[in-house]
């Protein structure tokens, strides 16, 4: 039978009430059950429409279930004399803990005070300090402060589903163990209905482990690429499981976000592949700052024709897909603008009709799996658009305060990042309230349930209460990441180095400790590296920062930040100027878009001083070896100039003749054709994108520097094994014939290196490393 004849089920949100921490600065210090709200019905992950039925797996009848746990046990692992618990569920007061194997438990049981489904912040008192438990999935704002928090389970609700981790093998054996918990009031599970990629189960693939209220699921054979095994269970009170994802992929390796390329495309300026669903809005609205016609259908074309791949992209970011308004606003300059680039959302889970609607990001997503490519879309958790379809039914979840940049006031962009507004016509999200927080956090999941999405970049980190980030990857480790798989987050908190800050009692001393504090296991994967950029980006891009002053931004960001994170590197983005034009150190750049320039007035699209190239291919041979993961933002392979906003969002430009078709240009021009120097930094990139991919150096090892004190040469290496040693080396002076130390290297077995990208040359001989290069150039040498 049908799934959705099977159960009745409750709306996705209050699925999730209280799965995730409150936030509420007045909260009743007892703790609160978030209020169940009802959103946009989601698609059945199991059964969507037009598939076939899920598995239905039936336990039999002498078969037994553990309980599950109604209660929470806190703990604290650390060293310490005395260990006691303050939170709301004992009024502040701190408890002592117990000492058990060497760790400081304290057990918290529901009550009268400590409510099931109720969200408690709480901290150790560890000698006296308090401390946030670092272990904690949730944080809760109480009285101004940002506190761990947990939540009480709701084990009279029904039964809970638990998966062990997920193995899959490279030829497509798959293996997981899922048990079933019983409410408390002891109702048998009755059943379990399972999907595989929203059809049915393999024959044979699952046994029933009665004795243990297990299932066992053994499949075999998968094929290549991204899969998921949807998980449902109901009891004998008709009561049903939250639902249980678990995504997996079938590959040759454990995939990393570090071993390829990060690439940013803006969805409406990128590709044209229907010109049916172009909606320009025309006057007062200049070409430059419309809607362009670029939709998903044009993406998908040039995923096929495996432009990405060439330069070893891992992941694809797509510009926000939310349905944006139709209006036309004031920005910068007072000039006119669209929703082109996606931040000024209506909808919150309906896919912008321009880009192709659902349908539309459907395929592009599945084309990229089927390449072993992850796809992310920008998370909008700071503001939506005052015709946003929350805004007049819940006028409480946002807050109208002063316009971020108004110093004078007090509102500066780091002085109420939380509450200022983007735009008068941008409503800031309030995620101090309850309902509000559920809600958002209900529609990212519906995001990756719905379009099989990999993860997301989160916009405006900074701008956002530190609660959305942690209470986020609480709901999707529990619906998402029970199998091993995690759904990948990166932030965007634009601070430098010298920024600091404190903000509900959390103090950054700079940009480093700003953008570490937001991630971790529980919390972002990483975030893009502004204090890095910021630092050397430039400087390298218009090669007047000498490169050891580069080595030691470098150094700064490694000594600096969490060692697990995966941060991302990048030389500038669709916010910023061109690094074409940085090159170039093109004065046109002090002339905006919004001062009034216009043609001539503003960067070209393409230069023709060799050095610009030159320059450019030093840079991004940094960018494409650096650790942490490497990204592009579209239109920077091709060296296109641009100035500041809209100019550096200009229209996208192909080479390949069978992309003719999806270029675009203002009516009555033509699409911008590539010049052969801009068509040989592509290929560089490629060739960049090719040696990172092929080696395990690049992607996963040690970075010793062997050269980091000179202005003009810069050398170092990764190691990550026996003869799995690169070696990079960047010259911006003259030519260079140069011994290389090797100390902390292990060259044991190397017989020679081969250039990776064509340039220069290095040799290994008589135990000694001589690296070559021509003025100006940068080369990249893989040990043999």
């Amino acid at each position: 039978m049908r799934l959705s004849s099977l159960f009745v089920l409750a709306p996705l949100a209050a699925v999730l009430v209280a799965a995730c921490s409150s936030s509420s600065d007045d909260a009743d210090p007892a703790g609160t059950t978030p209020p169940a709200i009802t959103p946009p019905a989601p698609t059945d992950p199991v059964t969507p429409p037009g598939t076939t039925e899920p598995t239905d797996i039936v336990f039999g009848a002498g078969a037994k279930f553990g309980a599950r746990d109604c209660g929470v046990t806190l703990w604290w692992a650390g060293a310490a004399g005395d260990v006691k618990v303050g939170g709301e569920m004992n009024a502040w007061q701190p408890e002592p803990t117990k000492s058990v194997g060497g760790a400081h438990e304290l057990r918290v049981e529901p009550s009268a005070a400590v409510k099931a489904g109720g969200i408690y912040g709480y901290k150790f008192v560890v000698d006296g300090n308090w401390i946030t438990d670092p272990r904690a999935e949730r944080r809760k704002i109480v009285g101004g402060i940002l506190n761990s928090a947990f939540r009480m389970p709701t084990c009279e609700a029904g039964p809970e589903l638990v998966a062990s981790k997920l193995t899959a093998s490279a030829t497509g054996d798959v293996k997981v163990r899922v048990t079933l918990r019983a409410a408390k009031d002891g109702s048998k599970v009755k059943r379990v209905l399972a999907g595989l990629d929203r059809g049915p189960l393999p024959a044979k693939s699952w046994t029933v482990d009665d004795a243990a209220g297990a299932v066992d699921f053994s499949l075999a054979g998968l094929a290549k690429g991204k899969h998921r095994l949807s998980l449902r269970a109901e009891d004998e009170a008709g009561r049903q499981a939250e639902i249980v994802e678990l995504p997996f992929w079938v590959e040759d390796e454990a995939f990393d976000y570090a071993d390829g390329a990060l690439y940013m495309l803006m969805i409406d300026r990128y590709a044209n592949g229907d010109r049916a669903n172009d909606k320009p809005i025309g006057a007062p609205v200049e070409y430059d700052a419309d809607w362009h016609g670029g939709d998903l259908d044009g993406a998908l074309k040039v995923l096929k024709t495996g432009y990405f791949e060439k330069m070893g992209v891992r992941t694809i970011w797509l510009s926000p897909v939310n349905a944006q308004t139709d209006k036309h606003e004031s920005g910068d300059g007072g000039y006119r603008y669209s929703a082109y680039h996606g931040y000024w959302p209506i909808k919150a889970r309906a896919v912008e009709p321009r880009y192709g609607g659902e349908a539309a990001l459907k395929a592009f997503v599945a084309e990229a799996h089927a390449r072993g490519i992850r796809v992310l879309v920008d998370l909008i958790n700071n503001q939506v658009h005052e015709d946003h379809e929350y805004v007049k039914p819940h006028a409480s979840w946002f807050r109208r305060a002063c316009k971020c940049g108004d110093d004078a006031i007090g509102c500066g962009w780091s002085q109420r990042p939380f509450d200022c507004l983007f735009q008068p016509y941008l409503p800031d999200i309030d995620w101090t309230k309850d309902d509000a927080q559920e809600q958002f956090i209900a529609d990212a999941e519906s995001w990756i349930t719905e379009m099989d999405l990999d993860g997301f970049r989160v916009d405006a980190v900074k701008h956002v209460e530190p609660t959305s980030i942690f209470n986020l990857r609480a709901a999707l480790k529990r619906h998402f990441e029970q199998g091993g798989e995690r759904v990948f987050m990166v932030g965007e908190t634009a601070v430098g180095e010298g920024d600091s800050g404190t903000f509900f009692g959390e103090t950054y001393a700079n940009g480093y400790q700003w953008i570490d504090a937001y991630t971790g296991p529980t919390a972002l994967d990483g975030q893009f590296d502004f204090p890095t950029r910021h630092n050397m980006a430039d400087g390298l891009v218009n090669g007047l920062k000498p490169l050891n002053e580069v080595e030691g931004e470098l150094k700064k960001a490694e000594n600096n930040y969490r060692k697990d994170a995966r941060h991302v590197r990048f030389l500038n983005g669709h916010d910023n100027p061109r690094i074409a034009s940085i090159a170039a150190r093109d004065g046109k750049l002090g002339c905006s878009w919004a001062s009034g320039c216009r043609g001539d007035q503003l960067p070209p699209l393409a230069y023709s001083d060799p050095e610009v190239y030159a320059r450019l291919r030093r840079a991004t041979t940094v960018l494409f070896t650096l650790p942490g993961v490497p990204y592009i933002y579209a239109g920077d392979e091709v060296a296109f100039g641009g100035g500041a906003d809209p100019d550096m969002r200009r229209d996208m430009s192909f080479a390949e003749p069978e992309l003719a078709g999806v270029r675009m240009a203002k009516p009555g021009g033509t699409p911008a054709t590539l010049t052969a120097d801009q068509i040989a930094l592509r290929d560089w990139v490629r060739k960049l994108g090719a040696a990172r991919a092929g080696s395990k150096a690049l992607r996963r090892g040690a970075r010793v520097t062997l050269i980091g004190n000179e202005a003009d040469l810069w050398v170092y290496a990764y190691q990550a094994g026996p003869k799995e040693i690169a070696v990079v080396a960047i010259n911006r002076g003259g030519a260079v014939n140069r011994a290389v130390p090797t100390a902390g290297l292990d060259m044991a077995g190397v017989t020679g290196f081969r250039a990776a990208v064509d340039k220069g040359m290095a040799t290994w001989s008589g135990g000694t490393l001589t690296v070559a290069l021509g003025p100006g150039e940068a080369g990249v040498f893989l040990a043999q």
